[in-house]
């Protein structure tokens, strides 16, 4: 699908299909980085926190991402029906790279917040203890422990 997206002019030229040819790419992404670590886990691989982390921190990432995403594909629509005749500056094909890059700060960021404010063991060193890649292991602060229990209840 992709290459049909890269080779034909008109899906280039068009915010929307930029848009879902960038949704395609981050659940590609999110569905890799996602499967890894469930094998990973099923089969109880261990290895250095260092090489955890990013994969931990792509697939929670492009996990909020979708929604950004569809969000932003729905406002564009909106967009288009109130605005028919003209484009604003923003939603055009040769700007939306900015809202795409805005997206993928605004679901980087929490991830990262959440895994660089936790407590770490002294005795582990992230560059040669191997640890089993879930994030209740990367991150033992009980206030995030806290609030994932909550998180889940809901």
């Amino acid at each position: 699908m992709l290459r049909i997206f890269a080779t034909n002019r008109h899906f280039l030229d068009n915010s929307r299909y930029i848009l879902f040819a960038y949704m395609l790419i981050n659940d590609t992404l999110q569905l890799l980085s996602s499967v890894i670590l469930f094998l990973l886990v099923i089969g109880l691989v261990t290895f250095p926190t260092v090489y955890c982390v990013p994969l931990l921190l792509l697939s929670t990432s492009t996990f909020m991402n979708t929604t950004l995403i569809l969000a932003t594909m729905s406002l564009e629509r909106y967009v288009a029906i109130i605005y028919p005749l003209q484009c604003p500056a923003a939603w055009r094909s040769d700007r939306i790279w900015i809202i795409i890059l805005s997206i993928w700060f605004l679901s980087f960021i929490f991830p990262m917040i959440e895994y660089s404010i936790g407590e770490r063991d002294p005795a582990v060193d992230i560059l040669s203890t191997p640890v089993l890649c879930k994030a209740i292991y990367i991150n033992l602060s009980p206030i995030q422990g806290f609030c994932r229990f909550l998180d889940h209840q809901h």
